[in-house]
């Protein structure tokens, strides 16, 4: 096989090595298809309160558009009204879906 051959197989292996999964149009808004279920969330002590209106986020992985990032937990003082909703991580159809977290009001 010659060096220019060889190389582009390569390179393109790499590249569908990090693809992520699309399959038509996501379930509901914001939600996006990704190329598999998450680690195991990371297991982290929850220090004391730093504001009295804070609102402890448990850590969790985040979908990148090319892998998951552990975001470690944290306290986070909310726009007010409003409640932390976590990530979701979803199978429907044999595919995985994830649904990121925000602040709902």
């Amino acid at each position: 096989m010659n060096k220019a051959l060889f190389t582009g197989i390569w390179i393109a292996a790499a590249l569908a090595a990090g693809c992520v999964v699309t399959a038509g149009p996501a379930p509901f808004g914001g939600v996006v298809a990704v190329s598999g279920p998450p680690p195991e969330p990371v297991q982290e002590p929850r220090p004391p309160a730093v504001r009295p209106r804070a609102v402890w986020v448990a850590g969790y992985w985040h979908w990148t558009g090319m892998q998951y990032t552990w975001i470690p937990g944290h306290w986070e003082a909310g726009p007010p009204g409003a409640r932390w909703r976590a990530p979701r991580y979803l199978l429907r159809d044999g595919i995985y879906y994830y649904e990121p977290g925000g602040w709902l009001r």
